[in-house]
């Protein structure tokens, strides 16, 4: 995929991607910190612990994804103009693989997720590419979200469950 900005029409509402820029740092440290640091707060990490352990977290994450994922397409999801979430896709050849997908906590459960991995799925399945993602065995909602879109489990990497989703045919 191209890094222009790309705009998807969903049930449940309009959304575009646009490239990630340094000035998105701020975005999704929240991003992280709502998702990842949510789970530590409720495990007791006090509050005044937890914004170092979140920073050196996210540090290490955006090294991470950088270095193991040079080619990649960074992307912002935004809503009217609004920054709600992120995607990392990595084109693997005969498939994509979806890096990271993440919404703020007021997008989700809502829909907007679901139609929008579909939108893009379907987008790169009618260029002959399946879309594979890994999850946490204990991410329930990301595993509901996978099978309601049709990925099937293809086995384990890492501690997380492999799924892929095959490119739907032309005709579909």
């Amino acid at each position: 995929m191209s890094e222009a900005v790309r705009r998807y029409e969903t049930a449940r509402g309009s959304v575009s991607l646009r490239p990630e820029r340094a000035s998105d740092e701020a975005f999704l440290f929240s991003l992280l910190l709502s998702h990842a640091g949510s789970r530590l707060q409720e495990g007791g990490i006090p509050a005044q612990t937890l914004e170092p352990l979140m920073r050196m977290q996210f540090a290490a994450q955006t090294r991470t994804y950088r270095t193991v994922y040079p080619n990649a397409v960074f992307s912002i999801i935004e809503a009217d103009g609004v920054p709600i979430g992120r995607l990392i896709e990595e084109d693997e050849g005969e498939r994509v693989y979806f890096v990271d997908f993440a919404l703020l906590p007021v997008r989700r459960a809502q829909g907007l997720g679901t139609a929008f991995i579909e939108i893009v799925a379907d987008e790169w399945g009618r260029r002959g590419r399946a879309a594979r993602v890994e999850v946490r065995p204990d991410n329930v909602g990301s595993l509901r979200l996978c099978e309601k879109l049709g990925f099937a489990r293809i086995g384990e990497h890492n501690g997380h469950i492999n799924l892929l989703r095959a490119a739907k045919a032309a005709t579909e």
